[in-house]
């Protein structure tokens, strides 16, 4: 509600001039009540109106004064609606439209190792990827794992919980040959996203090693995505150890340049989310497209509440604070 909220931009009168009424009324309010003051209200006299006062049939004044301003707001509330007031609600074509990313995954068995803290890198690389699934709820995104072979583990989507339940089942059994084939992973991925219709495709992928595995070479892979305009990062996953020398940098880093995007070294689970940002960050666009601007008329609820008041004013008036001067 209050996200919609800062979408208003203003209220827009159609009929202006029913506003000149207005002065009319309050001109009327204040010659009504010097009247009153004078004792100069027309009336028709009662006897023993007196003694209904002793009976307690005499209303509060506050009571007494309500079927008057009933039936001013009431009047105030219909010229308000005579003048077609339009709220103004501004929208942006952009703001709706998001990108696709594919996540595209090392779970070879080198990503069971734990690093720093006592976790896998897969279980904090699923983590990360989930949080940062969680900061783009317009965006549609698919997962792409691989070893020695690469598949699609879901497919392009805006069904982010489907995405993360898939995530949570990643391990290295899912995938048959070992080694790792970045090039033949980054196909797989282009494969899922150059036929996509969005302006800015992305593929982030995450590796703990060196290509070994796959008949396409990484580079052949990320220049095939160059050309069907897919901008590649890639990330080195690991803080040291055995893999220390497995990890090709230089590899990940001239697919990311062949790619269009940046190479980034994530030793752990806190570098790992900073990567994230920093690539949210880079992705992020600012809304350049034309503001829509969407009218609602506020004719009937404005006319709507004019008339209950009105009525509840004659309902009252001749019943529980029917006046007897």
């Amino acid at each position: 509600m209050q996200e919609w909220l800062t979408h208003i931009s203003g209220i827009e009168i159609l009929e202006p001039l029913w506003l000149l009424l207005l002065p009319v009324f309050a001109l009327a309010v204040w010659w009504t009540g010097r009247q009153e003051k004078k004792g100069r209200t027309a009336a028709v006299m009662f006897p023993d109106v007196d003694r209904l006062r002793k009976e307690g049939f005499e209303a509060p004044p506050v009571l007494r004064r309500l079927p008057g301003w009933l039936r001013w707001a009431a009047l105030v509330l219909g010229v308000a609606a005579m003048t077609r007031p339009q709220l103004v609600v501004e929208e942006t074509v952009a703001e709706a439209r998001g990108i696709d990313v594919v996540l595209v995954l090392d779970i070879s068995g080198s990503m069971e190792q734990q690093d720093a803290g006592g976790r896998s890198r897969l279980d904090a690389l699923r983590e990360v990827a989930r949080e940062f699934i969680g900061r783009h709820p317009n965006d549609r995104i698919g997962v792409v794992v691989f070893k020695g072979d690469a598949y699609t583990l879901c497919p392009l989507t805006l069904d982010h919980r489907v995405t993360g339940m898939l995530l949570d089942g990643v391990s290295p059994d899912v995938v048959r040959n070992d080694g790792t084939a970045i090039g033949t992973a980054v196909l797989v991925a282009v494969n899922r996203l150059r036929v996509s219709q969005s302006a800015r495709k992305v593929m982030i992928l995450f590796s703990d090693g060196s290509s070994n595995a796959g008949q396409i070479d990484p580079l052949t892979a990320a220049s095939f995505a160059a050309a069907h305009g897919i901008r590649i990062y890639t990330v080195g996953a690991g803080s040291g150890g055995s893999t220390a020398s497995a990890l090709d940098e230089d590899e990940l880093r001239n697919v990311a340049r062949t790619g269009g995007g940046r190479y980034f070294r994530a030793g752990s689970r806190a570098s790992l989310a900073e990567t994230f940002e920093s690539i949210d960050r880079l992705e992020k666009s600012p809304l350049s497209s034309p503001v829509a601007r969407n009218r609602s008329g506020l004719f009937v609820q404005l006319l709507v509440p004019a008339i209950v008041l009105l009525l509840l004013e004659m309902l009252l008036s001749n019943t529980r604070l029917l006046r007897i001067p």
